[in-house]
C-alpha cells in the first residue's frame, strides 16, 4: 500500500491517518540509505555457471560508484558496504529459497 493509497483508504473510512501505520517510501528514507541501495542495483550479480547459484553481488566497481554518487567519508563507504552486504545476504537467502522450491516442483524424469 502506498501513501495516497492508505491516506485514501482513511477517507473513504472517515479516520485520520495514524504516523505509525503511514508506509514508508523509497523517497522517506534518509539520502545516505537511498544512495546505499542504488549503488547496491549497479552492481552485477554473479552466478556459479554450472549450478546456476547466486554468488551475490560483483563488488569490483563499487569505488567507482562512490566516486559517482559523490561518497567521500571513509566511515560512510564501511557502513554501505556492510549494509551492501545484509542485504546480499538476505537476497541469496532468498533466490536459493526459491530456486529450491522450483527444483522440488520439477517432474522427475
Amino acid at each position: 500500500m502506498t501513501k495516497d493509497q492508505y491516506y485514501e483508504m482513511c477517507n473513504m473510512i472517515g479516520t485520520d491517518p495514524v504516523d505509525s501505520d503511514i508506509p514508508i517510501e523509497f523517497e522517506d528514507l534518509p539520502n545516505f540509505i537511498q544512495n546505499t541501495f542504488n549503488i547496491y542495483t549497479f552492481l552485477g550479480d554473479r552466478w556459479e555457471g554450472m549450478s546456476a547459484t547466486f554468488m551475490g553481488k560483483d563488488y569490483s566497481i563499487v569505488f567507482n560508484l562512490f566516486e559517482i554518487f559523490e561518497v567521500e567519508n571513509i566511515a560512510e563507504k564501511q557502513l554501505m558496504l556492510r549494509i551492501m552486504s545484509i542485504i546480499d545476504k538476505i537476497r541469496s537467502n532468498i533466490i536459493t529459497k526459491k530456486y529450491k522450491q522450483h527444483e522440488t516442483k520439477k517432474p522427475s524424469t
